[in-house]
């Protein structure tokens, strides 16, 4: 039997056409959520599809932080773009088939850069999120290595 970890409340409330206002009793900001334009929401508004492969980039980047604290890599900068791809199915039902993650971290020493490699793929091994996700995820990584700026004298 699985053991609840911790818990995650959001509430959404219509404001009218196809907007609302996402909050949480966790004290977040409100956001304003809608239909994507493709679905005959406004442009400009975050959306569950933006949500949902955000959530993918979101948490591989707050995951590999987490194995590169545990590993003691040198992380100088982190940046990871997302793109999800919607598709209609057979069966006439729409879905994110896919998430592209383009991670790029920069590390301080050539010498990390394979480690780095490594962690960047075992980040998204063991992302929660993505192990809840039905779409297929793949992951385009780059690393950079930029000495870190001598103290002026």
């Amino acid at each position: 039997m699985s053991e609840v970890h911790s818990r995650y409340p959001v509430s959404v409330r219509w404001e009218g056409e196809k907007r609302g206002l996402a909050s949480s009793a966790d004290g977040l900001p409100d956001l304003k959520v809608a239909s994507p334009p493709p679905f005959g929401g406004p442009a400009g508004v975050w959306s569950p599809e933006h949500l949902f492969v955000l959530a993918a980039s979101t948490c591989w980047m707050t995951t590999f932080l987490a194995v590169a604290q545990a590993s003691s890599l040198e992380v100088l900068a982190v940046e990871c773009s997302g793109e999800g791809v919607l598709d209609k199915g057979e069966d006439r039902r729409f879905r994110i088939s896919s998430i592209a993650l383009r991670p790029r971290v920069t590390i301080a020493r050539e010498e990390d850069r394979e480690r780095a490699g490594r962690l960047i793929e075992k980040a998204e091994a063991v992302c929660l999120i993505r192990n809840s996700m039905r779409s297929e995820v793949t992951l385009s990584s780059e690393v950079l290595v930029q000495a870190p700026a001598l103290a002026a004298p």
